[in-house]
């Protein structure tokens, strides 16, 4: 499974989620209270274009679950909170037939904070990411994938903390 797809998708969210706040918000008087929304959706599809964790052969996957999207507005400050968490169920089949077929589980969840400083001039923000994914496979074996990541922008516009952990483990 692409991670780098599913937070792609995600992404497009961020952006479109910022997008409607700002619009909803360009005229906006002070002391207004915080905008907030909530989005859940579900989702199922399939793919045969590439290897699943651990393996090398490309394999017929199927992923469903369901994403919430909370976001927090505050119209006074411009300060946006949001953040998204998907849970998701896996299974990965060989696509000639042989080998070892895979089900599971996972979750990838996106906190952000981004508030504007200096007069608008400039953006802080903090942002992490956690992806997490377990499998079992028919032959006994386990597969664990796993990833953190975090930034912060500070108010100078500097990045004063920046980290990225992966870990996979094919057991």
């Amino acid at each position: 499974m692409d991670i780098g797809l599913t937070r792609n998708a995600m992404g497009f969210s961020v952006a479109i989620v910022a997008v409607v706040v700002l619009a909803v918000t360009a005229s906006t008087a002070s002391a207004q209270p915080p905008i907030t929304g909530t989005s859940v959706t579900t989702f199922s599809e399939s793919f045969a274009d590439e290897p699943f964790r651990c393996e090398d052969e490309i394999y017929e996957q199927t992923v469903s679950g369901h994403t919430v999207v909370n976001f927090t507005y505050f119209p006074d400050t411009g300060a946006l909170q949001f953040h998204d968490v998907t849970h998701l169920e896996v299974s990965a089949v060989p696509l000639d037939g042989t080998g070892t077929t895979y089900t599971g589980h996972g979750w990838f969840s996106d906190n952000e904070t981004i508030k504007s400083v200096k007069a608008g001039e400039l953006l802080i923000e903090q942002d992490t990411d956690f992806d997490h994914l377990v499998a079992r496979g028919s032959d006994g074996s386990r597969v664990f994938a796993s990833f953190h990541a975090h930034f912060t922008m500070n108010a100078n516009g500097e990045l004063s903390v920046q980290f990225e952990k992966t870990a996979e483990v094919c057991a």
